[in-house]
């Protein structure tokens, strides 16, 4: 049972990782994954620094560079955002421009793979998600680096009014919802849209269709609506009027911005004049950012915003529709905790100590479908394959349905089943455990010795497979799929492995096709 509960939690449990909660306890171990020291582990950070990744560019007849093709070091992982903007600047090929985001990549993958603070991983997953960024603009892929790393991984367990405001401060959002060109007199709504509707409150709590002004809405009277309307996402809008970046823009009068690429408060362009934003009045002229800060707080401490974000977060890690009792009691323990350091880790507590989810993993229940990245991490790890990150790889898992950091609209991926399960990407899914299996993308060489770790000659083809099985399924659902497997291969009982290496390709198939059952495809 604790198997089948740590693999919801992580990207596949191995074996070491198992044997250790079952020392700890879960509720120790649980306790341990939840409060991560900040930054990189040391373990997951020596594999970055030996990583390398290829860059090649050919030359054209426009280029003022030469052509290039080599393996460089991941040197721009830990840049600030102000280094990382110059090399938008320069005169360099498109790859160059793009080598940020493709690092950020690859360290993602290495953290999946290797990090023991295994939640914190799936939670960077789940916050990127939910404030999801397009980075098709170049100015977003160079500064994708420090919004993983100085937003997301730095707040995902922590206080969520934090997080949303390290968050609405940062780069890419600003670049992305279009909110560096909000001023006065021309204030521009997407980012208060989508911060009301998918980053706080939610589209359950959009009452425009029921009414028209904000004292029409239940509650607002007292001071505390229920819900929002179109009148409070404009006057949010101005708000936020004056939160631009530091691109290098003309302000007037010869006078540019720096090009940094990091927040700035222009107060000129800001909208200082009273406002009324959820039935509370702004005074005018605040100090500089407090209009902003104001909603951000007030957004924060909604109860709507932790309806709608612990409904999120239950149906990521329990089950598609999570009952309305595990939705209720995890909000009024988000509420309890508004202001504590450790507010979400406090109520992911709650959840993955409910018996709604102790019930959700229980070993054949299908509750939750794995993402094609979650899909390749798992097989790597339960498996232990020896792998490097390549963007081969990341090019399948696109074509499998997960295009990381690009998913085109601010709501993130669908998180429900029936979006990831079309013909083209059942098929693709299928792929990804054969490709890992056969190096097709350069992730790794897996040998016979790594295969046949821990076991003494002579080897017997049908308990390897039946040890790897166990690993990759657990005891209950591995004996079914072996069952099937048998079915459509004639071997012998007690065939012994040999040198052929026909027989060691069979096996390293049967691996593969463990890894494209419905056993192991759901989590």
């Amino acid at each position: 049972m604790l198997n089948s509960t740590l693999d919801r939690l992580t990207f596949g449990a191995k074996t070491s990782e198992i044997e250790a909660a079952q020392k700890l306890g879960y509720s120790r171990w649980l306790a341990e994954q939840l409060h991560p020291p900040l930054g990189t582990e040391p373990d997951v950070q020596k594999r970055l620094d030996q990583t390398v990744l290829r860059i090649a560019y050919g030359k054209s007849d426009k280029d003022e560079f030469p052509a290039l093709n080599e393996n460089r070091p991941l040197n721009l992982l830990n840049k600030p955002v102000e280094e990382l903007w110059a090399l938008l600047d320069g005169k360099i090929a498109y790859e160059e421009k793009l080598r940020p985001l493709r690092e950020l990549i690859v360290s993602r993958f290495t953290h999946a793979a290797y990090s023991k603070y295994q939640i914190r991983e799936m939670m960077v997953e789940f916050w990127l998600n939910h404030f999801n960024v397009h980075s098709g603009d170049l100015g977003i892929a160079v500064s994708m680096p420090s919004f993983e790393r100085d937003c997301i991984r730095r707040h995902g367990l922590g206080n969520f009014y934090q997080l949303l405001e390290s968050v609405s401060m940062s780069t890419p959002m600003l670049i992305y919802l279009n909110n560096r060109n909000s001023r006065t007199g021309a204030p521009n709504e997407n980012f208060a849209r989508e911060l009301f509707e998918l980053h706080t409150m939610g589209q359950d709590h959009y009452l425009n269709d029921l009414y028209s002004k904000w004292r029409q809405v239940p509650g607002a009277e007292q001071g505390k609506p229920t819900g929002y309307i179109d009148q409070d996402v404009y006057e949010a809008a101005r708000a936020f009027t004056g939160w631009v970046v530091e691109d290098g823009r003309g302000l007037g009068g010869g006078v540019n911005l720096p090009k940094t690429g990091k927040f700035k408060y222009l107060e000129s362009w800001h909208d200082p004049y009273q406002k009324r934003i959820l039935a509370q009045e702004f005074e005018p002229f605040g100090p500089a950012t407090s209009d902003g800060k104001k909603v951000l707080d007030m957004l924060a401490n909604h109860q709507a915003t932790a309806e709608h974000l612990c409904e999120k977060i239950c149906k990521r890690f329990v089950s598609d529709e999570p009952s309305k009792e595990l939705i209720q009691s995890s909000a009024k323990v988000w509420m309890q905790n508004i202001k504590s350091p450790e507010q979400i880790a406090i109520v992911l507590t709650h959840i993955f100590e409910s018996s709604e989810f102790t019930r959700s993993t229980e070993p054949g229940t299908k509750a939750k479908l794995k993402r094609p990245f979650e899909l390749a991490m798992s097989f790597i790890r339960k498996l232990e394959l020896p792998f490097t990150p390549t963007m081969g790889l990341f090019n399948e898992i696109s074509n499998a349905g997960q295009r990381m950091y690009y998913w085109p609209t601010p709501d993130g991926y669908p998180d429900y089943t029936g979006f990831w399960l079309t013909t083209q990407t059942m098929r693709r899914r299928w792929m990804i455990p054969m490709g890992l299996i056969e190096n097709w993308w350069g992730t790794g060489v897996i040998s016979t010795e790594h295969i046949t770790a821990g076991f003494a000659a002579p080897i017997e083809e049908n308990a390897l497979t039946k040890h790897h099985a166990n690993k990759l399924l657990g005891e209950k659902s591995a004996a079914s799929v072996l069952a099937l497997l048998a079915k459509t291969e004639d071997i012998p009982p007690k065939r012994v492995l040999g040198s052929e290496n026909n027989e060691w390709n069979l096996l390293k198939r049967n691996l593969a096709y463990l890894g494209m059952s419905p056993a192991f495809q759901w989590r």
